[in-house]
């Protein structure tokens, strides 16, 4: 696959374990029917099912160390086709299974380091008048903490319990009072009430696959804030309008997701490494913004992800009146800072 060259700042970690893991893990996931619902006994098979989505993530986050080893091209062909082979339950897990198994965001150093100076711009200019901010993928705290020591009513949750966990350790060492719970993933958890604003935390956005999932989760956002309610979405991956080494992956996943008969599409900026991920343009990111409930007001690359283009963006939540939703989705282009995507640095 020419040019089909992936990021290699999260294949990361050599691991101790023999080739032997990469075939062990294609014929696993090969043989999986994940999708299947079946009409009787559905407990019991719900659980078998469970148990198989389990063994077979963990299979993968076991090869994909050993796939970091190899070249470029021949790592983005086998990460294609395990794209292919796992559906969307299954890539969650294997992105949970990632950030349980120690990747610093759990630290006591990281979560102690306040907020980067790209999140407290946006903070200082958009969240000045906000009470109550609810945290979307809060990791071990860092984000939390830092918007309750700032005076904001803070409420935390993230898909991952080891993260969860993390937190309210994090949080009770701080002194800090943070409400944690824990939530499905691509969901908000249960017993929110209303937000003055959502902070999703760096990289929470980029994890979720499949756009109809992100505009339902955006929606479940606006429904917890007042018109005129703040969302920022912190450092999600961006891509080139043009990227050969993405459409080389929809393209192998999605052969192969056919031949699985599978009705789970691969779509245009989807990629595996330890972690599922999906990588945005501009207009992607304001279309789902607008089609969330919000009215798009920024979209930049953050300064410290110039490198492996992370951006991050601001949507205001707009009055639930669809005539005015309607006329946010004829109104104008996203603002763009002078650090724009539209034409993103090169080295991705």
């Amino acid at each position: 696959m020419p040019g089909a060259e992936l990021p290699g700042h999260l294949s990361h970690r050599a691991a101790q374990y023999s080739w032997s893991a990469i075939p062990a893990a294609l014929l696993e996931i090969r043989t999986a029917r994940c999708t299947v619902q079946w009409p009787r006994g559905g407990t019991i098979r719900s659980q078998a099912m469970t148990r198989r989505v389990s063994k077979i993530a963990h299979r993968y986050h076991r090869a994909v160390r050993r796939l970091a080893r190899l070249p470029s091209r021949p790592r983005a062909a086998l990460q294609a086709l395990c794209l292919g082979l796992m559906d969307t339950r299954t890539l969650n897990e294997v992105t949970r299974l990632s950030y349980s198994s120690g990747t610093g965001f759990d630290s006591d150093e990281h979560n102690s380091s306040g907020l980067w100076p790209s999140e407290a711009e946006v903070v200082r200019a958009h969240f000045a008048g906000c009470r109550s901010i609810l945290v979307a993928g809060a990791g071990g705290g860092r984000e939390a903490i830092a918007l309750a020591r700032r005076g904001h009513s803070v409420t935390a949750f993230d898909f991952c319990k080891a993260l969860t966990e993390a937190c309210r350790r994090h949080c009770e060492r701080a002194e800090v009072p943070v409400r944690v719970l824990d939530a499905p993933p691509d969901a908000l958890p249960e017993g929110l009430g209303l937000y003055d604003g959502v902070f999703a935390g760096r990289g929470f956005y980029h994890h979720m696959l499949g756009r109809q999932r992100r505009i339902a989760f955006l929606r479940g956002c606006r429904e917890h804030l007042d018109p005129g309610g703040v969302l920022f979405l912190s450092d999600f991956f961006t891509r080139p309008t043009e990227s050969r080494a993405h459409r080389n992956i929809q393209l192998v996943a999605n052969l192969v997701r056919r031949l699985r008969f599978s009705r789970e599409m691969v779509e245009l900026g989807d990629w595996v490494t330890d972690c599922a991920q999906h990588a945005f343009v501009p207009v992607e990111i304001e279309s789902e913004l607008r089609e969330g409930g919000f009215q798009p007001v920024s979209f930049a690359v953050s300064p410290v992800g110039v490198a492996s283009r992370l951006a991050h963006a601001v949507g205001i939540a707009l009055p639930k009146d669809p005539g005015a939703m309607r006329r946010s989705q004829r109104s104008g282009y996203l603002q763009q800072s002078d650090h724009t995507a539209a034409e993103p640095p090169r080295n991705f």
